[in-house]
């Protein structure tokens, strides 16, 4: 999938221009799908992941074709880049592999998953205009688009990383993903008036760490 194949329009919601932009997807972007689809429940992916402890090389593979679509989907609504997407992909079914005993088979494996995509895609994001600052000391480049707006989400990141992460993650999923918010409500495990207030409050968070990393112009 190409840069271009996502568009990221200007808009208000955060009382920033720039800011929203990065934010806010269109809605012809591309679906996510955000919850446990197809009728997998978790206690498969559990099956799968006792089965490839027990040494079963097909288990995990049967893991993955299951959910690395979405997985993919998340990460590139984030990093808007299908190579790095894919990096974000890859580490977090390492990670998977790694820590799958913290996995509770009693609750749907794909928002487990999805966090830990999201968690990863936000790293990379700021791991990126880190390298790129070092980089590019001293330099006066003149302007680019594509890069200016890999380096707005890339601040954009830095400030989801000053939020507490129950408040990054609902921006996350509603203003990179477009995850409904009924939707966010299920997987978080939250009624909807809560999570609409957390809404509310993880956006009034970021203006205000926005504002403190770039100031009211930026």
């Amino acid at each position: 999938m190409s840069q271009s194949a996502i568009i990221w329009p200007a808009g208000t919601l955060l009382g920033n221009r720039q800011a929203a932009a990065s934010l806010t997807p269109m809605s012809d972007a591309v679906p996510i799908p955000t919850r446990d689809v197809d009728g997998i429940p978790g206690e498969r992916a559990a099956a799968q992941l006792r089965r490839h402890a027990a040494g079963d090389r097909g288990a995990f593979a049967e893991l993955v074709a299951d959910h690395q679509g979405a997985a993919f989907a998340t990460a590139v609504r984030i990093v808007v880049d299908a190579d790095l997407a894919g990096d974000v992909v890859q580490e977090a079914f390492l990670r998977v592999l790694r820590h799958g005993d913290r996995y509770d088979a009693k609750r749907p494996f794909r928002p487990w998953l999805m966090q830990i995509v999201r968690n990863l895609a936000i790293d990379s994001l700021r791991r990126r205009r880190h390298h790129h600052d070092v980089a590019h000391i001293g330099e006066r480049a003149a302007p680019d688009a594509a890069s200016d707006q890999g380096e707005l989400r890339a601040c954009v990141a830095a400030v989801l990383g000053d939020l507490p992460e129950k408040y990054r993650l609902l921006i996350v999923m509603r203003e990179l993903e477009g995850v409904a918010v009924e939707t966010i409500a299920e997987q978080i495990a939250v009624d909807y008036g809560t999570t609409r207030w957390r809404l509310h409050e993880a956006r009034r968070l970021f203006r205000a760490a926005w504002i403190r990393r770039y100031g009211e112009d930026r």
